[in-house]
This record gives structure tokens, sequence and C-alpha cells, in this order.
């Protein structure tokens, strides 16, 4: 298939060059290679680039400060920001520059064509996004750890919405960290040296929380002896987080939306009125679409504060993440505790990653740094970790269990039997009969959504339509139907 598309690789490793160059020429597109910023410059201004896969570490300039300066020339080209170095301060500050997307090394082929594909419709469609390049004070703090993929997809989405001013609401468990979220997006915004002011409205009495947020005239009730600025006033100019959100008392939350929508309020018993100019980002751990069934939330207030969400994963979706955690912790702790580094063993990390976590990251930061005060060696063995995380068996574990078991229970006879017969070739025989209802079960609860199927599958979207296609799966297909 031809295609009009042309990409430009800019890395500094012959390798990466050529796997790219191979993949992507064999898909028709036009590709021109770069080892530095320099040669990459060279070949933008004699060409209409539409791609550019960029990495971030170039001998010369830095990939980061190439895309800044490469986008301002070219605004509507799509760059694709590459590197071994996947910290979170580079994805979010690549997304803020206005990168398409971005990709870690070691990365799958797969991967790389899901987005060039994407590019390429974006391109096609004529639907090329403005892309901000205004930069802002930079903070390189890693208040955000993790390496694992849905944390990368965290950080793009902080990077593309930290530069609008879009109302943020930030959905995850509680102990995720949605409050280091709500700064980080403060931090890399044009806000980030405004006042960032926090109210948790389920630690406030629904008979206080109006004047927290509000403020109150001296007078205006029973031990109101002075006049009292609320969060919506010290929080102009600023951001506001609105903790726990979905613990608003409907009388409360009426009086928020009328704030969102006409910028203005009164402080409690007075006739002031008060301009504010704020962002607001709402958090919660509670299901909002159930609440409004229930009628403890407001619908119009919900989609008020859902203009982009935000979700975050609990730790037990990313276990890959804890040891980097463990070793931000022990860190942390060293410092603020004013002890000797200490070190996790190996066998002890394991336990460690097994444990379920229900107070997600909050819970082990606490177990960490009560396990560095009770340790007086430097070394933090298994015979240190609390029983209830060595005994309690993982909830995630259990279910893969039982799901084994099952398949074992289904494929018994059919491996048996094969093996009887002499055959071949049984993994092309079984693993369609596994993923053939796994596809169509995740394609029936999505609604036949193929980008969301293929997310929460874990797959790349043409992968899921290769398989569909194999498989024979449509739409309309009957529950007993068999290809």
């Amino acid at each position: 298939m031809e295609h009009s598309i042309q990409i430009l690789i800019v890395d500094d490793e012959q390798s990466i060059r050529w796997v790219l160059e191979q993949t992507l020429s064999q898909l028709g597109y036009s590709l021109h290679l770069a080892a530095s910023a320099e040669e990459a410059k060279a070949i933008i201004d004699s060409n209409a680039i539409d791609i550019a896969f960029i990495d971030i570490n170039l001998p010369g300039q830095d990939g980061l400060s190439f895309m800044e300066d490469t986008l301002k020339q070219c605004p509507d080209l799509l760059a694709i920001v590459v590197t071994g170095q996947s910290t979170m301060y580079n994805t979010i500050t690549a997304m803020k520059m206005g990168a398409y997307d971005y990709l870690a090394k070691p990365f799958d082929i797969e991967d790389v064509e899901g987005l060039v594909e994407q590019a390429a419709q974006v391109i096609g469609n004529s639907r090329h996004s403005s892309k901000s390049t205004s930069s802002s004070k930079r903070d390189t703090g890693e208040s955000l750890v993790g390496n694992t993929k849905v944390m990368h997809s965290l950080y793009k989405a902080i990077g593309r919405v930290a530069p609008t001013d879009l109302t943020v609401l930030i959905l995850g468990e509680s102990g995720t960290g949605k409050e280091l979220i709500a700064r980080s997006i403060q931090q890399h915004s044009a806000r980030g040296d405004q006042p960032f002011i926090a109210l948790n409205c389920a630690a406030i009495p629904s008979e206080l929380l109006e004047s927290e947020l509000f403020g109150h005239e001296k007078g205006a009730f029973t031990g109101a002896v002075e006049r009292k600025k609320g969060k919506l006033e010290l929080a102009n100019s600023g951001t506001l987080f609105l903790d726990e959100i979905g613990d608003m008392p409907l009388k409360l939350q009426s009086k928020l939306l009328r704030v969102l929508q006409e910028k203005t309020f009164e402080r409690v018993g007075g006739h002031e009125v008060i301009e504010t100019n704020m962002r607001v980002i709402a958090a919660t751990h509670q299901n909002l679409e159930q609440r409004i069934e229930e009628g403890l939330f407001r619908t119009d207030l919900y989609y008020r504060l859902n203009v982009f969400s935000v979700y975050i994963p609990p730790l037990r979706e990313r276990r890959d993440d804890i040891p980097l955690l463990v070793e931000h912790f022990l860190r942390k702790g060293a410092h603020e505790l004013a002890i000797c580094n200490k070190r996790v063993a190996s066998d002890a990390m394991e336990e460690l990653k097994r444990y379920h976590w229900p107070g997600n990251v909050r819970e082990l930061e606490n177990v960490i740094k009560s396990l560095m005060i009770t340790n007086v060696t430097e070394t933090i063995t298994i015979d240190s970790i609390p029983h209830n995380i060595i005994q309690h068996q993982p909830h995630v574990e259990e279910g893969e269990t039982l799901l084994e078991d099952m398949i074992y229970q289904h494929i018994t006879h059919v491996v048996e039997e094969y093996v009887k017969q002499g055959g071949e070739a049984l993994m092309d025989l079984i693993i369609p009969q596994v993923e053939r209802p796994l596809l169509k079960l995740t394609l029936e609860q999505t609604k036949w959504n193929q980008n969301r199927s293929a997310k929460i599958l874990g797959i790349n979207r043409n992968t899921l339509r290769k398989k569909i296609e194999i498989l024979g799966l449509q739409k309309n297909e009957e529950p007993g139907q068999n290809h």
C-alpha cells in the first residue's frame, strides 16, 4: 500500500535507525534517517516531513530541545519521542512541548506500527491539533515514581493537559497519589508559580465545609469573630484542588457549580461579589456515576468537572513499579528520619511485590518507613516483613490460579488425546480456543470499541484487528456459533 507520509528517524544508534527503517519502509512509508539534530534539520529544510521519531539523547543539541525548535518551525509535524531514559520528567516535558506520543526503549515493533498508523490517520483526516510550545519552570523532582506502561500513559496525560486551563477530574483508589498528580499538573502549567490550595471534602464536617470553601464575614455565625478568606479566594490565579469531591454535600455542590459557571462568589454572611480566576482539579475514589444514580451527586456538576479525566491505577496493577517505589521511599526515609541508607533483600522484595496493597502507594510508604526504623542493620530481610504481608495471598494471584485451573480442566482431555495420536502443532489448535472467548467477551463488554478493547487486553489495535479477522469474530455473532 502506497503512502505519501514522510517519516524522519533521528537517533544516534545505528541499530535503532535500521530497525525503524526496515519496519516502516515495508509498510510503504518514505523514510529519512539522521544521527544528530544537525543532520535532521537539513532533512527537514528540504523535505515535507509528516512524522518524526526523535531520540532524547542526541549528540550536540538534545532531542527535547530539537523537538521544541522543530515544532515551532513545523507545527503540523507529529513528533514521537524515543528514549531509553523514560522518567516522569522526560515524558511530561515531551508531551507538554507538543509531542504526539512517547516510545520507551526497548519497544515492540507492533507499538511502532500502531503509533504510525494512528499518526497517519490524524494527518490524513487533517485533524492536527495545535501544540503548545510555551515553556514553564521545570520541576526535576520525581514526585511520581513508575516506569510501567500505565504510568507512562499517566505521564503523557499530565503533559497534555497541564499547559491548558481545563478542569481535571482525577479518579483512583485511596492512597494512589491523587494529590501528587494534581500538584504535578499545576507545577507543569502556566500557573506553576501561583498558589496550590487543597481542600479535602471528606475530612471537614459538612457544617464547616462551606466556610472553608467560601470564607465568611465577621459575625456570619457563632464563633465567626473575624473575616476569613476561603479556599476559593486563596486559590485566585492559582489551582484549587478539591479532594474527595464525591463526599461534598448536595447543597454545597450547587453553590460550587454556580462558582464554576459564573467565576464569582460571596463569602458566607457577606454581600460582596468576589471574582475568581482559578483552575479547578477535583479527585475522588468513588464512582461518581453511581453516586448520581443514588441521588448523591449532581449530574451537571459531574459534567462540569469531568472535562478531562485522569485515572490512577492501583498499585496491584503495576507491581513492576514496586522496586522503584521502594528505592524511592528508602531514599526519602533516610533523609526524613535521619538514619543510614538501607536496602531490601531480594527475597523480601519479592514478598513486597506479591502483596496486593489495599492501601496502595501510601500503605507501601508507611511499611517501608516502619521497616527502616525497626531494622538495626542496613539490609531489610524477609524476616522483617510484617506477617500480614507474607501470609496474605494476593487477590490477583488467587484469581489467576482459579483461571489457570479452569483452563487446565478444559484442555486436559484435548492434550492427552493429541499426545496419544502423535499429533503436531498443538499450539495452533489450543491458542485460538483460548483467545476466541477472551477477545469476544472483551469486545462485547466494550460494545465493540476496538481501541478500548485493545487497551484492556494489553495489545496493539492492529493486532486485535488481525485476530478478529483470523478468528472470524463478528459483531452480530450468536453466543453458541462456532467457526
